[in-house]
C-alpha cells in the first residue's frame, strides 16, 4: 500500500544517492525540522527505517540519545543497532534547523558533534531550494513526493499537525484529488470503524502506532461490526469480510475504493475459501487465480481448434470471465488474461474488409478495420510475458492471423487485375506559410488513431485522411514519396529499392539535402515562418528489433510524438502528420513464403518483398516499382512473409501496410516564451530561465535535445525563480551538452534549450 508514510521513507533513502565520479557516499542524512512537525509520525517511521536516529534524551528503544551517542550509532559503535550497509544513518534533529549546523562556530554545543556531518553528509529537504521541509511541504509543497491538496493556512496547518499519525498511513489512492482543509483532517480523527478494520487488518493500525484511536475503533467495531480487534485476530475479520455480511459490504467497498491497495489484507483473504457454490466468487484471490489459470488453458487450447470453433470459443470465455474485469484483482493487475479477453473478443467479431474495390477496403479499414490491429496490440501490451503471453498469442494466431491474411489477400488481388492505384512520384504543391511536415516512420493506421485521441484529448483540432502507400511498402522507396521533395528523384538502385537525386542514391543526408532545396528548413534551430520538415518516432526501428514486443513500446511512442505535434500546433504551425508504410505484427511469426534458392538477385530479398532474378520462374504476384515502372517485385502472398519466424513486417500488399494515416493538426496557445543563462563552476552548472518557475530542467547530449538525461538523479525543477544548481559526474567533462526547459510530465514538450560545454 502506497501512503505518505511510505513515500516520506523512500524519499530519505533517496538521499543515498550521489554522483560516483564526483562525490563521495554520504555519511549520514540530516533530517532537521525546526518546528518539530514530523513527531507524530516518528513511531511509525522507526518502524520501516531501521537506521532512523533521534537526537535527544537516551531511549535506547526509540534510537534516541545526544549527540556523542548519535556519532557512535552512526559508527555502528552501538550494541544492538544494525541495519543494511548501504544505508547511511538517518539523523533527526527536532527542533534544529540545518542553519545551526552550518554554523560551526556558533552551533550549541549540545550538537557540535554533529557538525562534521554537514560536511560529509547530505542534508533531507526540499530539492533544489536547500530548505527544510515543513510537515505541509512535504505533502503539498512545490516538489513534494506526494503533491496533496493541502491549503496552507493556519486552521490547516493547526489541524495537520493534529492528524499526521492518522493522514500518514491513509492510501494515497485516496488521498488524491481531495482538498484536505481543516475539516478534512479533522474528519480523520472521528473514529472511523470502517476504515480503521482495514488498516488494523493491514497492519498499520496498533495499540504501538496510535493507542487512543485503536481502543476507540476497537469498541466501535464491535458494536458496528460484530468483532472486536482486541479479542478476535485479523484472521478472523478476513473470513468476515470476504462473505461481505451486514456492515462488513461496506467495509469491503472501502477496499474496493482503494483500488485493493492493502497488501496486508490481501494476504489475509489470501487464506480464505468459498465455502459453497453459492458464495460469490469475486471476494476470494484464490478464486480469481484458479479462474485466470483456467482461462490461460482455454486459450492455449485455441491453437488447435479451427477458425470457427475459435471465435466461438473466445466469446463464450468472454461471457464467463468477462466480470472479473470489474473486480478488485483485476484494478490490482491480477487478472491481466481476462483484461486481454475483452480485445481478443473485439476480435472474434470482426467481419471481412470489403473486396469490390480498393477504395471500399480502405474506407472500411479506416473506419473500423483498424480496431481490430488496436485490440491485437492492446492484447499483446497486457499480456506481456511468460505463459499469459504464450496464450494471448496462441489466441491471435487462431482468430487473428485469418483476418489478417483475409485482408491482405483481398487487396492483393485487386493489385493483380491492376486496380490499386498505388502512390506514384509527383511534385507536391507549394507549402503554406508555417507548415510543419511531421514524418513518422511506421505510422500504421490504429497508431495514428490513438495519436490523434490523444492530441484531442489535449485539446487539439484533429482532421484524419489516408492517402495510399508506393510500392513497395519500405521505408527506402516510400520515405522519399512522402517528403516535400518527391518530384526531384527518379529510379535507380533496385537492389535497395532506393531512387536517386543527381545519380546519387537517396540516403537521409542526400534527401535532407533535397528537402532544403525545395524551401524547407530541416532543424529546429532556424524555426520561423518558412516550411520545416521533421522526422520523430521510432515504431519501425522498436519493431525491427522487438518484434512483437513493440506493442509494449506503441504507448511511449504515441506520447513522445504528441507532445512535439502539440508544441508546434500551439506556436500556430499548421501541422501534418504522414508516414510511409504501416506493418503486419504476428507474435510467434507471419507464416512463411518460400523463395527457392536462385530465384532471387542477391542481398535482394525482404520480408515481405523480393527482387527476382531476370527469367525466374515464380507463381507470386509481380508489381511495379513506384520509382520505375519497369522493375517488377515479387510480394508475399497474404499475410506472409519471406523469412520464417517472422514477428513484424512490411514490404507488401496489405490494408496494414499500404494504407497511409495523414493527420491536419491545429491547436490554439503558443507556448510561453524563455529565456535561458547558463554558468560553470567546474563540474556545477548554475541555470536561470526567465519565466520558467515550476518548469524542469534537464541535461541532455548536444546532439539529441530529446534524449536521455546526462544527470545522474534526473531531471529538475526550477525553483520559484526559474533557477537551479546541479552537480554533473566528470565523465562528461570536455562533452558538448544541450540545456533544455520543458514542461512538467511532458519531457518531449522542450520549450527551450541551449547547448553549452562541460568545462570541469
Amino acid at each position: 500500500m502506497t501512503t505518505p508514510l511510505e513515500s516520506l521513507a523512500e524519499a530519505l533513502l533517496a538521499c543515498r544517492a550521489y554522483a560516483s565520479g564526483a562525490e563521495s557516499a554520504p555519511a549520514a542524512i540530516l533530517w532537521c525540522d525546526p518546528a518539530g512537525d514530523f513527531a507524530p509520525v516518528m513511531p511509525a517511521l522507526r518502524t520501516r527505517l531501521p537506521h532512523l536516529l533521534t537526537f535527544g534524551a537516551y531511549d535506547a528503544a526509540m534510537r534516541t540519545g545526544p549527540s556523542l551517542w548519535l556519532r557512535a550509532a552512526a559508527a555502528r559503535a552501538v550494541p544492538g543497532l544494525d541495519w543494511h550497509a548501504l544505508d547511511p544513518p538517518v539523523i533527526y534533529l527536532p527542533g534544529h534547523g540545518r542553519e545551526v549546523l552550518r554554523g560551526a562556530e556558533e552551533c550549541p554545543a549540545e550538537l557540535q558533534p554533529l557538525v562534521w556531518f554537514a560536511v560529509t553528509g547530505v542534508f533531507f529537504g526540499q530539492p533544489k531550494q536547500a530548505r527544510d521541509w515543513t510537515l505541509r511541504g512535504f505533502l503539498a509543497a512545490q516538489g513534494s513526493p506526494v503533491s496533496l491538496n493541502v491549503p496552507d493556512d493556519r486552521a490547516t496547518r493547526e489541524a495537520l499537525a493534529r492528524a499526521a499519525a492518522r493522514l500518514f498511513t491513509e492510501p494515497l489512492a485516496l488521498l488524491k484529488g481531495r482538498t484536505l482543509d481543516a475539516a478534512a483532517l479533522d474528519g480523520m480523527l472521528v473514529p472511523d470503524p470502517t476504515l480503521d478494520m482495514l488498516r488494523w487488518m493491514d497492519g498499520t493500525l496498533t495499540p504501538e502506532t496510535d493507542s487512543a484511536s485503536f481502543d476507540a475503533f476497537g469498541a466501535l467495531a464491535a458494536k458496528k461490526l460484530g468483532l472486536d480487534p482486541r479479542k478476535k485476530s485479523r484472521q478472523d475479520a478476513a473470513a468476515r469480510l470476504a462473505k461481505r455480511e451486514k456492515g462488513w459490504g461496506e467495509v469491503w467497498q472501502r477496499f474496493e475504493e482503494g483500488s485493493g491497495d492493502y497488501d496486508g489484507v490481501v494476504k489475509l483473504l489470501a487464506m480464505e475459501e468459498p465455502q459453497d457454490l453459492l458464495t460469490s466468487p469475486e471476494a476470494y484471490p484464490t478464486e480469481n487465480i484458479r479462474r485466470e489459470t483456467a482461462l490461460r488453458k482455454n486459450l492455449c487450447d485455441l491453437a488447435f481448434k479451427p477458425y470457427t470453433e475459435a471465435v466461438k470459443a473466445v466469446l463464450a470465455l468472454e461471457a464467463e470471465h468477462g466480470w472479473r474485469r470489474e473486480t478488485v484483482w483485476a484494478k490490482r493487475g491480477e487478472a491481466k488474461l481476462a483484461d486481454a479477453l475483452q480485445h481478443l473478443a473485439l476480435i472474434a467479431t470482426a467481419t471481412a474488409l470489403p473486396a469490390n474495390t480498393p477504395d471500399a477496403i480502405a474506407e472500411a479499414y479506416v473506419a473500423e478495420g483498424w480496431k481490430i490491429d488496436a485490440a491485437a496490440v492492446a492484447a499483446l501490451d497486457i499480456a506481456r510475458t511468460g505463459e499469459n503471453r504464450d496464450a494471448v498469442t496462441a489466441a491471435l494466431r487462431t482468430v487473428y492471423l485469418p483476418w489478417l491474411d483475409a485482408g491482405a489477400a483481398a487487396l492483393q488481388a485487386l493489385a493483380t487485375e491492376g486496380k490499386l492505384p498505388l502512390a506514384l512520384p509527383k511534385t507536391p504543391p507549394k507549402a503554406p506559410d508555417n507548415a510543419a511536415l511531421v514524418f513518422v516512420d511506421g505510422l500504421r493506421m490504429d497508431v495514428a488513431r490513438r495519436l490523434s485521441t490523444a492530441l484531442e484529448a489535449r485539446g487539439a483540432k484533429v482532421v484524419f485522411g489516408w492517402r495510399w502507400s508506393g510500392f513497395p511498402s519500405v521505408t527506402a522507396t516510400c520515405k522519399p514519396l512522402a517528403s516535400p521533395a518527391a518530384g526531384v528523384f527518379a529510379g535507380g538502385v533496385v537492389e535497395t529499392l532506393t531512387p536517386v537525386a543527381g545519380g546519387k542514391p537517396v540516403t537521409k543526408p542526400v534527401l535532407m539535402k533535397a528537402i532544403e532545396s525545395a524551401g524547407w528548413a530541416v532543424t529546429e534551430t532556424l524555426l520561423g515562418s518558412g516550411p520545416f520538415w521533421l522526422e520523430v518516432g521510432r515504431f519501425d526501428e522498436e519493431g525491427h528489433s522487438l518484434g512483437a514486443r513493440l506493442a509494449e513500446r506503441v504507448g511511449d511512442g504515441v506520447t513522445e510524438i504528441t507532445e512535439l505535434v502539440l508544441r508546434l500546433a500551439r506556436q500556430k504551425r499548421r501541422v501534418r502528420i504522414v508516414t510511409d508504410h504501416g506493418w503486419l505484427l504476428m507474435p510467434g511469426g507471419l507464416p512463411f513464403a518460400e523463395l527457392h534458392a536462385g530465384m532471387t538477385a542477391s542481398n535482394a530479398r525482404g520480408n515481405r518483398v523480393a527482387t527476382l532474378k531476370e527469367g525466374a520462374a515464380t507463381n507470386y504476384t509481380l508489381l511495379p516499382w513506384s520509382w520505375d515502372q519497369s522493375v517488377l517485385l515479387a510480394t508475399a502472398p497474404g499475410a506472409r512473409a519471406f523469412y520464417n519466424g517472422t514477428e513484424y513486417a512490411h514490404g507488401g500488399i496489405s490494408p496494414q501496410e499500404c494504407v497511409l494515416p495523414v493527420i491536419d493538426v491545429t491547436a490554439e496557445g503558443e507556448a510561453t516564451p524563455l529565456s535561458i543563462s547558463a554558468s560553470w563552476q567546474r563540474l556545477r552548472l548554475r541555470v536561470e530561465v526567465k519565466g520558467g518557475a515550476g518548469m524542469m530542467f534537464d541535461l541532455r547530449p548536444a546532439s539529441d535535445a530529446y534524449g536521455p538525461s546526462l544527470l545522474s538523479k534526473g531531471a529538475r525543477i526550477l525553483d520559484d525563480a526559474g533557477q537551479v544548481n546541479v552537480l554533473v559526474s566528470d565523465e562528461h567533462v570536455g562533452k558538448d551538452v544541450c540545456v533544455v526547459v520543458y514542461a512538467p510530465g511532458a519531457p518531449s514538450d522542450v520549450r527551450a534549450k541551449l547547448n553549452t560545454r562541460i568545462e570541469g
